[in-house]
């Protein structure tokens, strides 16, 4: 059959490809009893939490879960650093991954192809697939040679040369997170082929270019991903990323597009039930003051069983400040005792006291302070240029000081993100 597109949709090689086009379909089933208020008719759809830098955590990625997301990504891994660094490794992956933390897809960062395949076969025998970043748009990707910049060396012959080679040599489906090329849809569609020709088990499409972030962000081209589902959809999933912040914005996505899922980061941070359609169980969670609190407080207990970055950099304090400060953000903006106690948090015993203020807060106001203004997430709507869903946190605010002397000391940089709750997404994206 030929696509609109003009290219066969399947080719006779696709009949001996290690993973078949159903494999996410068939992933997703056989962990659907861990979600039983999952929609029926979304029992078999990908509801994904992206890969984000000190924020799609352990603990996090299980509060997430209690609330539909039936497929997580960890955060972007550096693969030269996660090879060569054991304090870099700990603070991403332990070994003997929590049988309640699958299906789970690592993804690295990285431009040469033995790096990548060392790092990710560090992890293989515990996730359900690796991921190569192909969407990170900020300046740090471009001197490391990786993210969305990737996309364009050698004319996508690095990233075919890439997923061809680590296809061929794991046990797990390999897949990649890219946008749309700055030349169009056209030269993207072109590489998209070539990667699942090359062995790619699976493609996400940010609906944007490199080009579209903070003021210029604008909409995510649902368009764009459709036309992907329509040239590689009968060969691979493939899964849509941008715009996504309710679960209106995720049925009209699905429609739209025809994906086999959909992903959502900066928007799930503030509010993980965002997979969760209205019922008893998601009111419990609803955007309001006792309901921010109730999702910090559960973060933190879990936070007490799965320390985030557990003997990696920081301790996996930094991780902490950053999601108490985007669930009570709208909090904090009117009471300013509040943001000082985040901002001052360095051990747990000084998360407790946070919650334990916002509590005292609560029960002397006794009035809802869930004015949607004031969100983390929708701060940033306001002059973007989207419709109805807002953007993500600014993906090339400065590090702080003592991360650029870091960065700036690594042959290859990681990807740094803001001291305080400015989620560096693998993307930047919502």
């Amino acid at each position: 059959m030929t696509s609109a597109h003009g290219h066969n949709q399947s080719s006779p090689a696709d009949v001996d490809r290690k993973f078949q086009r159903d494999w996410l379909r068939q992933l997703l089933l056989r962990h659907a009893h861990r979600h039983p208020a999952m929609p029926p008719d979304l029992r078999d759809t990908a509801l994904v939490v992206a890969p984000m830098v000190d924020a799609s955590d352990l603990p996090y990625r299980l509060l997430a879960r209690r609330y539909n997301a039936n497929l997580c990504f960890t955060p972007m891994i550096h693969a030269k650093m996660f090879v060569e660094k054991p304090g870099y490794r700990r603070k991403f992956w332990k070994q003997g991954t929590p049988a309640e933390d699958r299906p789970l897809i690592a993804q690295f960062c990285g431009h040469d192809k033995d790096v990548l395949l060392a790092a990710m076969r560090i992890v293989e025998g515990g996730v359900d697939g690796v991921d190569v970043n192909c969407g990170c748009p900020q300046g740090i990707a471009k001197r490391g040679r990786y993210g969305a910049f990737l996309m364009e060396e050698e004319g996508g012959d690095r990233i075919v040369d890439i997923v061809r080679h680590l296809s061929s040599n794991l046990s797990v489906p390999v897949s990649v997170k890219l946008r749309i090329l700055p030349t169009g849809i056209e030269d993207s569609l072109a590489l998209y082929e070539r990667l699942v020709d090359a062995g790619a088990s699976m493609l996400t499409i940010h609906g944007r270019n490199r080009h579209q972030k903070q003021m210029a962000t604008g909409d995510a081209d649902w368009d764009a991903i459709r036309r992907v589902v329509e040239l590689v959809g009968r060969r691979v999933p493939v899964l849509a990323n941008g715009g996504i912040s309710n679960m209106d914005d995720v049925r009209r996505c699905l429609e739209a597009t025809g994906a086999d899922g959909v992903m959502s980061s900066e928007a799930i941070l503030e509010y993980p039930p965002l997979f969760t359609e209205t019922n008893v169980e998601s009111t419990n969670y609803r955007r309001t003051g006792p309901g921010r609190l109730r999702m910090a407080v559960d973060y933190l207990d879990l936070c007490k069983v799965h320390p985030p970055n557990d003997g990696g950099q920081g301790s996996g304090l930094k991780c902490i400040r950053a999601h108490l400060h985007r669930f009570l953000h709208a909090d904090m903006q009117r009471h300013t005792s509040l943001r000082d106690a985040v901002v001052k948090t360095f051990t747990m015993e000084g998360a407790d006291k946070v919650i334990n203020m916002a509590r005292e807060i609560y029960d002397a106001c006794e009035h809802d302070v869930g004015d949607e203004q004031l969100s983390w997430y929708v701060r940033h709507r306001v002059g973007r240029g989207d419709h109805d869903e807002g953007r993500g946190g600014e993906e090339e605010e400065d590090a702080s000081d003592e991360e650029k002397k870091d960065a700036s000391s690594q042959e290859d940089e990681e990807c740094p993100c803001d001291v305080f709750g400015e989620v560096c997404a693998d993307d930047g994206d919502y």
